[in-house]
C-alpha cells in the first residue's frame, strides 16, 4: 500500500457506485507539494461560496465551466468566423474544443470520482513517502457526494487523503467527511466577521463554528491563514486568529502563514474580469516573518509558507 492502512469493507458494488458519482473540477495537479505532506495530487472542485478579492483561482468560484480567452496564445488560426475575442464573449464550448494552441478554454469539466481516482493512481509510486490526494479548489464541501466518493475510493487503496476547505459550508458536509480524512488544511481568513463579509462576501459564523466542531472531533487539523495587505495581514488581526487558533484544542492545531501572491492576475484577464487586489504589493520576508513571531507568542507551531 501507498504508507497508511488500506480501509477494509468496499465490495465490488460499492466500488462502482462511489466510481460513477461525478462532479464539477477544472484542475488536477500532480506532483504538488504544498497541499499537504509527501508527494500529492490535488484535485481541484470547482465552486465556491467565497468572493474573495485576492483569489489566486478565480476560475474555482462558478460552479459550471466557463470559457477563457488566453489571447497570447492565440496563433490566429482563422478556422472560427468570426475571429476570437481577446476576451470572453462570443467564445463557446465548440471553439474550445477545437482551438489547436489553447487560447480558448473551457475551464472545468465534469469527471467521475473512478476516472479521477484512475488519474491519481498513476501517481501512487510517489506516495510511499506519505503523500497522497488533497481535495481542493473552489470548495471541495460544495460537492459532497464527489468528495465522499474520491475519499473512500482513496482509503481503500490505503492513499493518505487530505482536504483543504474554507468551512464555509453546513456542517453536516464536513462532519460526512471525517471518518475518510487524514487531514483537514483549515482556512482561517480574519475573526472580525464585518471584515470577512466585506471582503469575501460571507460572514466568518459558519467557518468558526466547523473549525471548532471539526477541533472538538479531534480531526488532524494545519489552520491556514492568508497574510492578505489591505485585510488581514496586521499584528491585531493576526494575534486575534492565533489567540482563537491557540484554544481549540491541547494541543492546539499548527498554523501555515500563506504570503499574498499576484500569480492569479493573468486567470481575470483570461475571464475578462478585473483584479479586484490590484493596489497591493506582496509581503516582505521581514513582514511575513513579522507575523509569524506574533504567531509564536501564542505557543503555536508556525510555518511561513505552508
Amino acid at each position: 500500500m501507498y504508507g497508511r492502512q488500506a480501509e477494509a469493507g468496499l465490495s465490488p458494488g460499492e466500488r462502482a457506485a462511489l466510481s460513477a458519482i461525478e462532479g464539477v473540477v477544472f484542475d488536477v495537479q500532480r506532483y504538488s507539494l504544498h497541499d499537504g505532506p509527501g508527494v500529492r495530487t490535488a484535485l481541484f472542485f470547482k465552486g465556491c461560496p467565497l468572493r474573495c478579492g485576492w483569489c489566486s483561482n478565480p476560475e474555482s468560484q462558478a460552479r459550471e465551466p466557463e470559457p477563457a480567452v488566453f489571447a497570447r496564445q492565440c496563433i490566429r488560426c482563422g478556422q472560427f468566423s468570426p475571429p476570437c475575442p481577446d476576451k470572453p464573449g462570443a467564445v463557446d464550448a465548440g471553439r474550445a474544443a477545437r482551438c489547436p494552441a489553447g487560447g480558448v478554454r473551457l475551464i472545468g469539466e465534469r469527471r467521475s470520482a473512478g476516472s479521477l481516482m484512475a488519474q491519481a493512481l498513476r501517481d501512487a509510486p510517489f506516495y510511499e513517502e506519505g503523500g497522497g490526494i488533497t481535495l481542493t479548489g473552489g470548495e471541495p464541501l460544495l460537492q459532497p457526494r464527489l468528495a465522499g466518493a474520491l475519499l473512500r475510493l482513496a482509503r481503500a487503496e490505503g492513499i493518505h487523503t487530505a482536504i483543504e476547505t474554507s468551512g464555509a459550508a453546513p456542517w453536516e458536509a464536513l462532519e460526512a467527511l471525517l471518518p475518510h480524512l487524514d487531514m483537514v488544511l483549515f482556512d482561517l481568513k480574519q475573526m472580525d466577521s464585518a471584515i470577512h463579509r466585506t471582503y469575501t462576501g460571507a460572514g466568518n459564523e459558519q467557518t468558526l463554528s466547523n473549525l471548532r466542531q471539526a477541533a472538538a472531533r479531534g480531526a488532524a487539523l494545519t489552520v491556514r491563514v492568508p497574510l492578505i495587505p489591505g485585510f488581514n495581514a496586521t499584528v491585531e488581526a493576526i494575534g486575534a486568529i492565533a489567540r482563537f487558533v491557540a484554544g481549540l484544542a491541547s494541543p492546539p492545531p499548527p498554523l501555515d502563514l500563506l504570503p499574498y501572491h499576484t500569480l492569479g492576475r493573468a486567470k481575470y484577464a483570461a475571464l475578462g474580469r478585473r483584479y479586484p487586489w490590484e493596489e497591493h504589493e506582496p509581503l516582505t520576508a521581514a513582514q511575513a516573518e513579522e507575523m509569524a513571531e506574533v504567531v509564536r507568542g501564542y505557543g503555536l507551531q508556525v510555518t511561513v509558507g505552508g
